[in-house]
């Protein structure tokens, strides 16, 4: 065999062997790497929700009837793990959680789309602390406007917000006179303080998201803050009380339920879902 032939044996095979490679790392499913919204997920690809989940609802929903197949986890954690191991094409989950987790480099995890479905949090207030909610409001729209915001979200979640809240009570001005709390000069904040990155007790101090937006709140307020440890399910019935705690600073999603029982304050945080896969 000259020379010649022997190079176009040599491609040919070579030519197989990639070829071969290419079809085994198909696997069936789109490729990572292919994957930049949701419109590119196709039919036998597979995604992770948390079971229970304002995700879980939306994928099924929207992505089902592509053949695209849901996988609940018990555990939002165990769904980005099996992302990781390659058993799922993406998950779907909170924004603010998601940037949680994909800031760990190591994971090598990526966000690639953030998913409209108007879900925000929101501070909470008694119906009869109109004051302090109106406070609120005008100082987490100066805090938003002078970049503190930002910076703050940067910190915890690892990148800029992919969307900012937008206030919708109109309040432009610092209410006059007495804020009203139970304590002069201090805003007293009942939270379950079990929800990082939001809020958490590391070494018996409350730190979190929550926890230094409200520290820049009360600076714009001119007043200190200081956070009270409850259960969730207790929360509005305590601010209701108005014995232990002024408001409530909780992750806690603005519904039109609790708004027949509690005041909300504009949005603090928008919680959208988002669609993470694995960077590349």
């Amino acid at each position: 065999m000259g020379k010649s032939k022997k190079w176009l044996a040599l491609a040919a095979a070579l030519a197989l062997v990639l070829g071969a490679l290419t079809i085994s790392g198909c696997g069936g499913s789109t490729e990572t790497a292919s994957i930049t919204s949701v419109d590119d997920l196709q039919s036998g690809d597979k995604v992770g929700v948390q079971s229970g989940t304002t995700g879980e609802d939306w994928a099924r929903t929207n992505l089902e009837s592509k053949g695209v197949e849901v996988v609940a986890y018990d555990d939002v954690l165990l769904a980005f793990s099996a992302l990781q191991a390659g058993d799922v094409v993406g998950v779907i989950n909170d924004l603010p959680i998601s940037q949680d987790v994909v800031k760990d480099e190591s994971r090598g995890l990526v966000i690639v789309q953030e998913i409209q479905t108007d879900e925000s949090y929101g501070f909470a207030f008694s119906k009869d602390d109109a004051v302090l909610r109106d406070a609120v409001n005008w100082a987490l729209a100066e805090v938003i406007a002078d970049g503190t915001y930002t910076q703050i979200y940067t910190d915890w979640f690892g990148s800029a917000p992919m969307s900012m809240p937008e206030a919708t009570s109109g309040v432009t001005e610092k209410p006059a006179g007495d804020l009203g709390t139970i304590t002069a000069g201090k805003i007293v904040v009942g939270s379950d303080t079990a929800f990082p990155p939001f809020e958490n007790v590391e070494s018996g101090t409350t730190v979190g998201f929550d926890v230094d937006l409200m520290n820049a709140i009360g600076e714009k307020l001119g007043v200190t803050v200081e956070f009270k440890s409850y259960k969730f399910d207790a929360l509005i019935t305590g601010v209701q009380a108005g014995t232990e705690f002024d408001m409530i600073a909780s992750a806690m999603t603005i519904t039109e339920e609790r708004k027949q029982s509690i005041d909300f304050s504009d949005p603090y945080i928008n919680s959208n879902q988002s669609l993470t896969v694995r960077a590349q």
